[in-house]
């Protein structure tokens, strides 16, 4: 079996291949003062009697928080006995860049990146709705192209309730119009229906400049896609294992080259 763990500035999502296959998974909150042994016993109780420990032989890691990256490097070094990929831009994946050195890219524009190239085997934008929103372009050839990235939903939902003391939290949903005649309507308007034109924005500027014979797959990845992409018409899939799925087959790509 395969583990694998993407750790964001929010939230750890983690999943168990099996023979190519997504068995388990689960999401949690990343809290950089928890021990590795806090994070150990939460996924005890979170895996059941799905997988064991010593199933694992195989663990690939994404992370762009380097405090939590040591912490699970130690987690599981005391209680695993796996081989350990940390994927990043130096990673021999295949993946190709047009800057000279890759380093400050994302683990995770990384790993969406490839998963997206091996996956879907045409140009892609992908749209990552996390944190922070990313929407980033690789090539049919694996050429990663650039990102943008800009603040996510949840942030600038949270900005606007903490700054103006007239507004309270809300549980975002899709908006039912434009123009709210309440408070709840008007602001659920201004911030995922601003979100989701901004990023239509985008997509479709990138399908412009990078217009090409093949046609340019979008997309949409990350907990918050279902939200977004039915206002977002450029988008034509959602894929919320697209992080996953990349870890795992990054170190299925790692493994054949030893």
């Amino acid at each position: 079996m395969t583990f694998v763990i993407d750790i964001g500035n929010t939230n750890i999502v983690c999943g168990v291949y099996q023979d190519g296959k997504l068995i388990w998974h689960a999401r949690f909150q990343a809290n950089r003062f928890s021990t590795s042994d806090e994070y150990f016993s939460l996924l005890a109780s979170l895996r059941g009697t799905i997988w064991d420990i010593d199933q694992i032989s195989t663990i690939a890691i994404a992370s762009v928080v380097p405090n939590l990256t040591r912490m699970w490097q130690h987690m599981i070094k005391k209680y695993f006995k796996a081989k350990v990929f940390l994927i990043n831009a130096y990673s021999p994946l295949g993946l190709s860049f047009i800057v000279e050195d890759p380093g400050f890219i994302g683990a995770d524009l990384v790993v969406n990146a490839f998963a997206a190239w091996k996956k879907y085997k045409s140009t892609c934008i992908v749209v990552d709705l996390g944190t922070a929103t990313t929407i980033q372009l690789v090539t049919s050839k694996g050429l990663f192209l650039g990102a943008v990235i800009a603040p996510g939903i949840m942030i600038a939902a949270t900005n606007l309730f903490q700054k103006a003391s007239l507004l309270s939290e809300m549980e975002l949903t899709n908006p039912h119009v434009i123009l709210g005649t309440n408070t709840k309507d008007a602001v659920l308007s201004g911030i995922v229906n601003g979100h989701a034109y901004m990023i239509e924005g985008f997509v479709k500027e990138l399908v412009q400049q990078y217009a090409s014979d093949e046609q340019i797959s979008c997309i949409a990845t990350g907990g918050i896609s279902d939200i977004i992409t039915p206002l977002t018409p450029s988008i034509n899939t959602i894929d919320k294992t697209l992080t996953l799925d990349g870890l795992y087959l990054a170190s299925e790509t790692l493994l054949k080259q030893k």
